[in-house]
């Protein structure tokens, strides 16, 4: 017995010294023996790494100088406790990871919070299960289903026509100040809320309404402190985290409510729309098994969020961009109203192909500003790049923002010039929507979105800065203007 007892007051310290040690090679003495540390990179730093000067610059700012003063393309840093994290801005190391090697690369468990809301979501999965419910998905956004939902981005983006045209006339037909980042959100959330999955949310005629409010609640959780990386503080509890809670459940609640509608629907062979979510319901696996519940609700919430989230900002920038540069306004305006001569004319997928220096507006605004600036990947098996040996597990950042802001793959990168998409441009300089088998699979969705949305405005409005207006550069879910972006319409002198 006496012996039991000395064994058992021993194990606190037993445990104490086996967690002591552990903590000393894993900061202390790892880091120096990583084969990585061959690789340019920051500075170690125990404990907090390097993310404590990421995350005091304005979003992108600390990679592009990062880039810039080790004079590499392809560098290491440290995230939290002492892990190793790389970051490359070189087109062919891109194109060797998203493409030539991609086998050996999966989504990175980076997700965090959206990984929770949204499990099994299609860009979060890998593997077989990624391959085969991209495949599934594929049809819902060939460009014959996109361009069936041109009329919906048209007349979702009349009525924020009318309503601004509103705000003018009770202006006494002068400009007027609208909440042009808050206006992108509802538009392009009530679009793929009626394109996706058939449900009419209203947000542009209901910006109030409890769905709106919750999503945006949960945007607010996205955004990236130091704070919140700490793994013990980060679980303690909070108002903010009890708010959070709650529009998710409403968030969950919800589009369960409208799985179960549509599938209603379709038992009793009231719906024959061809929306992602009709498709998901009659989807069958290799065994001929409908797609279970939790697959469908991730789809469902993993598009509405990538699907207004993303688009809506990288309209925003573009509309910042536009009454900015007064000049490329003109010219975007002129290519417009050549195409839609009567302002009530319908925008037709024809139209949508000829606006060429438009195409070139959005993408020079997703070059200057994407909405995602890192898509980071992790090796399965170890690999080597570049002359480096790249051990299994490692992740890899693929800096979009820094890629897009580099004088050797763009002329005066830091220059908005649109014309340069007029010219024939490494793909992989230019990555957006990421690039490979884990390529965004709504990237024909927004970008014809996106063109839609601004002809309409640009066939109605002048667009001009509010004067006072400054911003920063800040990372939530996606890289936004803060504070949110105002702009000052008015119509058109003729």
């Amino acid at each position: 017995m006496q012996v039991h007892r000395q064994a058992w007051s021993i194990l606190p310290v037993i445990i104490g010294a086996t967690s002591f040690t552990w903590v000393v090679y894993k900061l202390l003495i790892k880091p120096f023996l990583s084969p990585l540390r061959k690789i340019p990179g920051r500075t170690y730093k125990p404990i907090i790494g390097n993310m404590f000067e990421a995350l005091k610059e304005e979003a992108m700012t600390n990679t592009i100088n990062w880039m810039k003063e080790l004079n590499s393309r392809f560098i290491r840093f440290y995230y939290l406790y002492g892990e190793e994290r790389l970051l490359t801005a070189d087109p062919a190391v891109i194109k060797y990871i998203t493409v030539t090697n991609s086998k050996n690369y999966r989504h990175s468990n980076t997700a965090g919070m959206i990984a929770k809301l949204v499990p099994d979501f299609l860009l979060i999965i890998n593997g077989s299960a990624h391959h085969s419910l991209k495949r599934l998905l594929n049809p819902s956004f060939n460009s014959h289903s996109v361009n069936g939902f041109i009329p919906v981005f048209d007349e979702t983006t009349k009525k924020v026509v009318a309503r601004w045209s509103a705000a003018i006339k009770n202006n006494g037909g002068q400009e007027a100040t609208v909440p042009a980042q808050e206006v992108m959100q509802h538009i392009t959330l009530d679009a793929i809320c009626e394109c996706g999955f058939g449900y009419h949310l209203h947000c542009v005629e209901d910006p109030a309404s409890a769905g709106v409010q919750s999503l945006q609640h949960i945007l607010k959780g996205f955004t990236v402190r130091l704070i919140q990386m700490i793994p013990l503080i980060s679980r303690l509890p909070s108002k903010e985290k009890s708010r959070q809670k709650t529009d998710i459940d409403f968030f969950r609640s919800t589009i369960l409510t409208v799985i179960k509608e549509k599938r209603e629907k379709m038992e009793f062979g009231g719906d024959s729309s061809k929306d992602l979510l009709s498709a998901l319901l009659a989807a069958k696996d290799e065994e001929g098994n409908s797609l279970p519940d939790n697959i469908i609700y991730s789809q469902v919430g993993g598009f509405l969020f990538a699907g207004f989230e993303t688009t809506s900002i990288g309209l925003t920038w573009t509309l910042l961009m536009l009454a900015q540069y007064p000049e490329v306004q003109t010219k975007a305006r002129q290519e417009v109203m050549s195409l839609l001569p009567d302002q009530e004319q319908p925008i037709t997928a024809a139209i949508v192909e000829k606006l060429v220096y438009l195409t070139c507006v959005v993408k020079e605004s997703l070059r200057l500003f994407p909405p995602v600036t890192v898509h980071f990947r992790q090796s399965i098996n170890d690999d080597v790049i570049q002359g480096y040996k790249i051990p299994a597990g490692t992740k890899i950042g693929l800096a979009s923002g820094a890629l897009h802001r580099l004088p050797e793959n763009w002329d005066d990168p830091d220059t908005f010039k649109p014309e340069r998409f007029l010219k024939e441009y490494d793909p992989y300089a230019f990555l957006p929507f990421s690039a490979g088998p884990f390529m965004c699979i709504g990237h024909g969705f927004a970008m014809t979105e996106m063109k839609v949305v601004l002809a309409r405005l640009l066939r109605s409005f002048d667009l001009a800065m509010v004067p006072s207006y400054k911003y920063r550069r800040v990372r939530q879910l996606t890289m936004k203007p803060h504070p949110p972006l105002q702009l000052r319409v008015s119509f058109l002198k003729n």
